[in-house]
């Protein structure tokens, strides 16, 4: 008597049902798989939009914070021009006014000397003639590029032999004894552009008489109708100050830092809806213009 042979594969009832709920179970993971890309999508706009925020309050910090209200030229909404600080060098022979022997503080770098530009502003302090008075600032600016000279120690009394450089300034009102320090100073400009259909916060400084080509810094940000970048000159009391060139003495004194507000250029999907990022600080100058006297 023959045997009946086993049942092989499944039946067309079988792959009826089987079929709707293995659709079912493609969608659902599709679904899942859009969701989650969709979400790293939301977190990366996020946090590319907090970095860029970051990145351009930390660097208005940076150019900001060493200032006082002297170093303003201009302030609006969106442009902000000052006059920048580069370094400190320190006199190793200020016998001609004109062609200052100088060097570094010891212990820090040198290469940012080669650096400096025809047109840099150099402001040094010299005894008061006045007994007991505070040393007077005077200001020049370089007619050259510095020179290297070679390494000896700066002052007499010292014996360790350091890099110095030939300053060539365009006249001759520094009077300045071994020691003293001088501050250099360059234009720069920082204001809100627009380019390649987008609106960034870009920097450009001052060659001499005239100016670099506008760089983006950071950015993107907000168009200035929806207020992407907002700058103002505030006194210590956080109340807005009006800066135009030429700055008066008076109303640089009253000028205690700068408030940044940023914005970013679309809205960042999140829970509870879309926000758009924002970040706002109030850059604080690390002495007034009556206060500081010497770098």
């Amino acid at each position: 008597m023959r045997q009946p042979r086993p049942r092989q594969g499944s039946t067309l009832v079988e792959l009826l049902v089987a079929l709707p709920l293995a659709l079912l179970a493609a969608a659902a993971a599709a679904l899942l798989l859009i969701h989650v890309a969709r979400a790293a999508r939301t977190q990366s706009a996020a946090l590319s939009t907090s970095r860029e925020l970051r990145h351009a309050r930390l660097l208005l910090t940076a150019e900001l914070e060493p200032l006082d209200g002297r170093d303003l030229v201009l302030v609006t909404d969106t442009l902000l021009e000052v006059r920048s600080h580069v370094g400190v060098l320190l006199v190793c022979d200020g016998r001609d006014p004109a062609n200052l022997l100088v060097s570094v503080p010891a212990g820090t770098a040198d290469q940012w000397v080669s650096t400096l530009r025809i047109g840099d502003d150099v402001r040094g302090w010299q005894p008061s003639s006045a007994a007991g008075e505070a040393p007077e600032d005077r200001a020049s600016r370089l007619r050259e590029t510095p020179t290297s000279v070679a390494h000896a120690p700066c002052l007499a009394n010292e014996r360790v032999a350091v890099p110095r450089w030939r300053l060539l300034l365009a006249d001759s009102t520094l009077s300045l004894l071994p020691g003293a320090p001088i501050l250099v100073r360059r234009d720069m400009r920082l204001q809100h552009y627009r380019s390649a259909g987008a609106w960034w916060l870009g920097r450009r400084q001052r060659d001499g008489a005239l100016w670099d080509g506008l760089q983006p810094a950071a950015g993107p940000f907000a168009s200035p109708a929806d207020r992407g970048i907002r700058l103002r000159a505030m006194t210590s009391g956080e109340i807005p100050v009006v800066v135009l060139a030429p700055l008066a003495d008076s109303t640089a004194e009253r000028v205690a830092g700068i408030e940044v507000a940023l914005r970013a250029p679309r809205r960042v999907p999140g829970v509870g809806g879309a926000r758009v990022d924002s970040a706002s600080t109030l850059v604080a100058f690390r002495a007034t213009a009556s206060d500081r006297r010497q770098p």
